[in-house]
């Protein structure tokens, strides 16, 4: 790296070095590259599409309740059971009791999978959950784009 002092005119020049700030961009961009798909909680599930959803970002201040196509269950990131679910959920409610609920249901499941799922939590006094779904991508001229999820 060289600085230039004015050349035959002997004067310093006013020209700005922009090479450290596209290498400091370059860098802020693929720390936010990597660490953006890790700011979701729970388990990747398929979503199911909606159109009237309201738009929410799923940024980790939620306690998520994940339940995968074969019926699995996960508290966060750790398998759990019908059985144990409540256990498992008040023990993370302990951590960060200001987090909402919210529940995560693979598309392909039945509406009667979820619903026991949900039966049981409303059933042991917790009554306010938040349902995730995915919107509906747009396509041209306005409508609703084809086929399934991405």
């Amino acid at each position: 790296m060289g600085m230039s002092v004015g050349g035959k005119k002997g004067g310093p020049m006013a020209d700005i070095n922009v090479t450290p700030l596209v290498d400091v961009v370059l860098v802020l961009l693929i720390i936010f590259m990597v660490v953006t798909p890790m700011l979701s909680s729970g388990v990747d599930v398929m979503l199911p599409l909606s159109k009237t959803a309201e738009e929410g970002q799923d940024n980790g201040s939620h306690l998520v309740v994940s339940i995968k196509n074969d019926e699995t269950l996960y508290v966060e990131t750790t398998p759990t059971t019908k059985e144990t679910l409540i256990a498992d959920l008040n023990a993370e409610w302990k951590k960060k009791p200001e987090r909402a609920l919210l529940i995560k249901g693979d598309k392909r499941l039945t509406w009667r999978q979820v619903h026991g799922v949900l039966s049981t939590i409303q059933e042991n006094g917790l009554t306010t959950m938040l349902l995730a779904t995915e919107g509906e991508k747009q396509g041209a001229g306005g409508a609703p784009a084809a086929g399934g999820s991405p």
